[in-house]
């Protein structure tokens, strides 16, 4: 939570002195180049740490796409069992 704070002030100072018609090196070159590394870093400590959206999700009860439960995993027929007895002509 700390770096997110840190990230945020960075990207709102370095965007609050962002001026790219400046005579100043600092204001032309400097704070936007703070800017874009802060936002690169940003999107990756979201993608590689989505932690901070789901903090509740676990791996046992997941039930997405891949995940536990529907179409690819198997588990989402009527009663569970892959044979083809029940007659319906769904084989």
């Amino acid at each position: 939570m700390r770096t997110w704070i840190i990230i945020l002030v960075g990207l709102v100072a370095s965007g609050y002195f962002t001026d790219v018609y400046s005579d100043s090196t600092m204001q032309a070159i400097v704070c936007p180049i703070i800017f874009t590394l802060l936002i690169m870093i940003s999107i990756l400590k979201a993608t590689i740490n989505p932690s901070f959206t789901n903090s509740n999700r676990s791996s046992s009860d997941s039930s997405g796409f891949l995940g536990g439960g529907g179409f690819i995993s198997g588990s989402g027929g009527s009663n569970g069992s892959s044979d083809c007895s029940g007659g319906g002509g769904d084989c």
